[in-house]
C-alpha cells in the first residue's frame, strides 16, 4: 500500500480473510520534484488494527486519516506514543499552512484514544486470529520490529532497524525463524563506514573548527539524531558551549522519561544536563559570541531554528556546517552540501568559505546487517520494501540467489498470497 520501491509512506496490509491488520501508514514529505506530500493507497472495508513500528512520519503520518471513517486499534511501543503525538501535531500545523491537511485534530485525538501501548517482547492478541509481538529495532526510541502470527503463518516486519549499537540503543537482535520477512532496503546494497572511526574523524573535525575560533552548526533530525549527537559530544569532552534547539528539546524530554529502553541512560542524562538548551529567542542571539557547537532542527535545513543559524553562520569566520543525516535531493541541505549555496527568502547566500561536510551516522542497517537478518529468519518468503528501486532489486536478487527464498520487491497494489509459497 506504500513504500513500494520508494522511501516514504510505509504501509503493508495483512489480510487473513478473517482479519485485517495494517503495518504502518505513513506519508512522504514533498521534495523539489513532488512539492506536495504523498500518501499510501486508501484502505477499503473494515480494518481491525494498525501496528505502528515507530514515530517517524514516513511510518505514522497518515494514521489519523484512517479515523475519519473508522476506529481501528493502534498497537505501538509505549514510548512511541508521545513522540508520535509531537510529530503529528507539528505536521498538522505545517499542512494547514500549506492547505495540504487531510485530517483534523479530532481525528488525531481519536487515534490516540484508540492506541494500545505496550512493551517489547509482550505478545498482544489483536484479533481473534492475529497476535503481534514488538521487538526492539534499535532505530529510534520505541522503534519496533514486529512479529505477526495467525494460527498457521508467521510474518516478521522489520520496519526501520539498526543492528549495531549506538549511544542511544543496543541494536536490534536477529529475528526468530518465520515463514515470511518484510524487510527494509534503505541501504540494501550499501555499506556504512566503521562507526568508531567515523566518530573519531567527526570529533577531530569539530575540534579543529572551534580551536581555530569558529562555530559548527549540526542540522539534525529531532528524533534520535539530536540526542545521539549531544551524547557523543559530551562523551568526547567537547570543551566549548554546546547548544540544543528546536523540536529536539521536546523530544529529548520524552527520551528522559524512558530510561528502560535506552542503552546508557546515565550518560545520556548527564549529556542533556550538560548541554545548553535554547529556551528563548534571546539565547539564540548569544550562540556565536564565542566558538560553539549548535545542534538544531531541521536536519535538512527546511525549517526550524537551524534556518536562522545558517543565515547568520556565513558571517562567522572559520565556521562549518556538518550534516549527519541523508539529504534528500531538492532540499536546502542537499543544495548547501552540493554547491555551497543557500536560498534565504529569495537571496542567494554564498557558503564557499564555509566548511560543509557529511558524516554517515545512519540509524538504518547497511546491506550486511540486512543480509544477516534475512538469513537468521530462515524465511521461505522475502518481501523487500522501503528503498528505492535499485536498492530493493539488489536486495531481492541477493535474497533469491543466496537463500533460495521466494523473493519479491513489490510495486504499489501488488498482492502476495503467502500460502502459495509455504
Amino acid at each position: 500500500m506504500g513504500a513500494a520501491k520508494e522511501v516514504g509512506r510505509s504501509a503493508v496490509l495483512l489480510d487473513t480473510g478473517k482479519s485485517k491488520v495494517l503495518l504502518d501508514y505513513g506519508m512522504k514529505i514533498g521534495d523539489a520534484d513532488t512539492p506536495h506530500p504523498s500518501y499510501p493507497l486508501p484502505i477499503h472495508g473494515y480494518l481491525d488494527a494498525v501496528v505502528l513500528s515507530h514515530a517517524h512520519l514516513d511510518h505514522s503520518g497518515s494514521i489519523p486519516f484512517l479515523f475519519r471513517a473508522a476506529e481501528p486499534k493502534v498497537i505501538t511501543h509505549t514510548s512511541t506514543v508521545p513522540i508520535t503525538q509531537v510529530l503529528l501535531e507539528d505536521s498538522m500545523k505545517i499542512a494547514r499552512l500549506k492547505k495540504n491537511d487531510i485530517y483534523t485534530s479530532s481525528n488525531l485525538r481519536a487515534m490516540l484514544r484508540n492506541t494500545n501501548a505496550c512493551g517489547y517482547k509482550k505478545p498482544q492478541d489483536v484479533t481473534s486470529d492475529i497476535s503481534v509481538e514488538l521487538r526492539d529495532a534499535g532505530h529510534i526510541l520505541g522503534a519496533a520490529c514486529t512479529m505477526v502470527r495467525d494460527k498457521k503463518t508467521s510474518v516478521f516486519y522489520t520496519g526501520d532497524f539498526k543492528d549495531t549499537p549506538t549511544y542511544m540503543h543496543n541494536g536490534a537482535k536477529p529475528p526468530p525463524k518465520c515463514d515470511a520477512i518484510i524487510v527494509e532496503a534503505t541501504y540494501g546494497d550499501r555499506e556504512h563506514p566503521d562507526r568508531k572511526a567515523l566518530e573519531k574523524e567527526f570529533i577531530a573535525d569539530i575540534r579543529a573548527v572551534v580551536e581555530a575560533g569558529g562555530s559548527v552548526l549540526l542540522p539534525s533530525f529531532a528524533v534520535g539524531r539530536s540526542q545521539e549527537l549531544v551524547t557523543m559530544l559530551y562523551n568526547n569532552n567537547i570543551n566549548v558551549p554546546v547548544f540544543l534547539d528546536g523540536m529536539s528539546r521536546a523530544i529529548s524530554e520524552i527520551y528522559i522519561d524512558f530510561p528502560e529502553v535506552l542503552a546508557n541512560y546515565q550518560t545520556f542524562y548527564s549529556a542533556m544536563k550538560w548541554a545548553n538548551w535554547i529556551n528563548n529567542p534571546r539565547m539564540r542571539d548569544t550562540v556565536f559570541d564565542e566558538p560553539s557547537v549548535i545542534v538544531s532542527t531541521a536536519g535538512m535545513l527546511s525549517g526550524g531554528p537551524a534556518v536562522r543559524y545558517i543565515k547568520e553562520l556565513g558571517d562567522v569566520d572559520k565556521s562549518a556546517v556538518f550534516f549527519t543525516g541523508y539529504q534528500v535531493p531538492g532540499t536546502p541541505g542537499y543544495r548547501l552540501l552540493a554547491d555551497h549555496s543557500y536560498d534565504a527568502d529569495g537571496f542567494e547566500l554564498d557558503f564557499s568559505d564555509t566548511l560543509v561536510r557529511y558524516y554517515d551516522f545512519s540509524a538504518h542497517c547497511d546491506k550486511h546487517g540486512i543480509h544477516d537478518f534475512i538469513k537468521a529468519s530462515e524465511a521461505n518468503v522475502v518481501i523487500v520494501n522501503h528503498g528505492d528501486t535499485e536498492q530493493c532489486e539488489a536486495l531481492r536478487s541477493w535474497a533469491e540467489s543466496e537463500t533460495g527464498a521466494y523473493s519479491f520487491a513489490p510495486s504499489l497494489r501488488d498482492k502476495i498470497k503467502l500460502e502459495d509459497y509455504l
